[in-house]
């Protein structure tokens, strides 16, 4: 299947390779290839994204965790940490958990 380009069209002129006026199978199929290749990069760098946060939440709270539980942190400033370190905790867990969670749902074929 072969179709003829539009004269003038900038894109037209990009994807037809041989500069012959027809955009050939072959022609259209690359151009496929490479939109499939664009979107798996993307699909790649969000994944990475992805990972980088749950390995920063994870790593925060450890380290949150650990520097209050050391002489470092008084005990009267304890008291104040604990309220907002609460809701922090509790949302980082929840980031962390989603993250496990919804790959666990993509791995055994229930999400699409």
């Amino acid at each position: 299947m072969t179709k003829t380009t539009e004269p003038g069209s900038k894109l037209a002129e990009q994807l037809d390779k041989n500069s012959d006026g027809v955009l050939s199978d072959q022609e259209l199929h690359d151009l496929k290839m490479q939109e499939r290749m664009m979107r798996l990069a993307d699909e790649d760098a969000k994944r990475d994204q992805q990972r980088y946060m749950v390995w920063f939440s994870a790593i925060s709270v450890t380290v949150y965790i650990a520097i209050l539980m050391t002489p470092i942190v008084p005990l009267e400033r304890v008291d104040m940490l604990q309220s907002v370190g609460t809701t922090w905790l509790i949302s980082n867990m929840g980031i962390v958990g989603a993250f496990i969670g919804f790959n666990a749902i993509k791995k055994n074929g229930n999400g699409k």
